[in-house]
């Protein structure tokens, strides 16, 4: 693959500051990774502009395709970036387990009680399920992501975070783009994330109930990055999710 154009990436508040500071340690992280070798921006220099905010020129491909569809190639992909930075632990030994817990604290308390119930459901489901915790993209959706033949390009890995489950980025992509409420298609795109848990980590217990409380623990996630707030239709889509789930959750 060839690459000739140059983007530069610079903060304007302190938020895209810790943003581009992320995404420049983990393009220099996955940079040594050969089985992401020419998928993601190359990062070629780092620096402080004259108004004092960080910036980045990475490198990218000229040209792509862009498709909504989760293919072969976007498990693929996937499946290499969580061997990238992989470990096995119990759900309340996982970072995000841990970031869930403290970013509920910070919630007005009229908003407590739900995202509360939702993780004690999780934290339940998950008490003596002990799995796989990779590293996620963050953002996987389709404007994040162009095709170059059958190789995926992935950019923007500002929201990259280790220790997230293995089908965060799954149902991400899934949902995402429809900004998902109904059960029906909300369990279609959990049946999906099952089958590349399957497939990419066979040696773990993939059972209904643990399929429904990690769906649970990527939508308190999305809620709690985007710290709640009712009026934005994400969360407010992904909240009622929330009240809905024991119409998708399953017990056993």
């Amino acid at each position: 693959m060839s690459f000739d154009l140059r983007l530069v990436k610079t903060a304007t508040d302190a938020e895209a500051a810790r943003r581009l500071a992320r995404e420049a340690l983990w393009l220099r992280e996955l940079a040594g990774v050969r089985s992401l070798e020419g998928q993601l921006p190359q990062l070629i220099e780092e620096g402080t502009d004259a108004a004092g905010w960080p910036y980045l020129v990475i490198r990218i491909p000229p040209g792509a395709g862009e498709t909504r569809a989760f293919t072969k190639e976007h498990a693929r992909f996937l499946a290499h970036l969580g061997k990238a930075r992989f470990r096995t632990a119990d759900f309340e030994h996982a970072s995000k387990c841990q970031w869930i817990q403290r970013s509920i604290a910070s919630v007005p308390r009229d908003h407590a009680p739900l995202l509360e119930g939702a993780y004690y459901d999780c934290e339940k489901a998950l008490l003596y399920w002990n799995g796989p915790y990779v590293l996620s993209q963050g953002d996987f959706a389709p404007w994040n992501i162009r095709t170059f033949g059958s190789q995926l390009f992935v950019f923007d890995w500002g929201s990259a975070h280790a220790d997230a489950s293995p089908l965060d980025d799954v149902l991400h992509y899934l949902m995402i783009q429809r900004r998902l409420k109904t059960v029906p298609l909300l369990r279609r795109a959990m049946g999906r994330a099952r089958e590349f848990a399957v497939a990419a980590y066979p040696e773990w217990s993939w059972r209904p109930k643990v399929i429904g409380a990690l769906t649970l623990v990527y939508l308190l996630g999305v809620i709690l990055h985007r710290e709640a707030k009712r009026s934005d239709p994400v969360v407010d889509a992904y909240w009622k999710l929330l009240e809905k789930r024991s119409a998708w959750m399953k017990e056993n």
